[in-house]
C-alpha cells in the first residue's frame, strides 16, 4: 500500500503560487477585447514559451545532477585534494585529504595548511604557494606532512590558482 502525505505541495504548486501572488502585486492592466486570432496566438505563445521552460528546467536538473556527481567525485576520490587560499588557509578538502592529515574533515576547514607541515618544509610550502599565485600556472612540491600520532608522510603538492584567482586547488 502506498501512503501520499496530502498536505505537501508540490514544487510546481509552491512556484505557481508565487508566480499569482507576484502578478496580483503588478499594477493592473487594461485588458482591451481581443480578436478571435489574437487570442489564438497568445495561446500558441503561452503554449510555446511553456514547452521553453520546461525545456530549460529539464537542462537545470540534468546540471544539478552532474554537479552531485562532480561534488561525490571529489568528495570519495582516492587521492587528497584541497582548496587553499592565497595565505594557504583550507578553505575545502575531500575525505582522503582529511586522512592524509590524519583529523576529522571538517575540523581541517579554516586550519592553515602550512600547520601540518614539517618546519624544515614551511619555506619550500609558502615558495610553492607564491609561485602558484604569481605565476598561474601549474606548480608542484615537496613536503612531509605532520599527522598525530603516526608516521609523517612525504607528499607531492600539485597546485593551480582557480578562475577567480583567489584560491589554490
Amino acid at each position: 500500500m502506498i501512503l501520499k502525505n496530502t498536505h505537501k505541495k508540490s514544487e510546481a504548486e509552491i512556484l505557481r503560487q508565487k508566480a499569482e501572488s507576484l502578478l496580483k502585486k503588478k499594477t493592473p492592466t487594461k485588458v482591451s477585447s481581443l480578436s478571435e486570432a489574437e487570442t489564438l496566438k497568445l495561446i500558441y505563445e503561452l503554449q510555446v514559451h511553456q514547452i521553453e521552460l520546461e525545456m530549460q528546467n529539464d537542462e537545470l536538473m540534468l546540471a544539478k545532477f552532474a554537479a552531485q556527481d562532480a561534488i561525490e567525485l571529489y568528495d570519495f576520490a582516492p587521492t587528497g585534494y584541497f582548496t587553499l587560499s592565497k595565505e594557504g588557509e583550507i578553505i575545502e578538502l575531500n575525505h582522503s585529504g582529511a586522512e592524509m592529515l590524519d583529523k576529522e574533515r571538517q575540523r581541517c576547514k579554516n586550519s592553515r595548511f602550512s600547520f601540518f607541515i614539517s618546519a624544515d618544509n614551511k619555506p619550500i610550502f609558502n615558495l610553492f604557494l607564491a609561485k602558484v599565485f604569481n605565476s598561474n600556472a601549474k606548480e608542484t612540491c615537496e613536503v612531509t606532512l605532520l599527522r598525530d600520532g603516526n608516521a609523517p608522510m612525504n607528499v607531492q603538492l600539485t597546485g593551480i590558482v582557480t578562475k577567480n584567482e583567489e584560491n589554490v586547488y
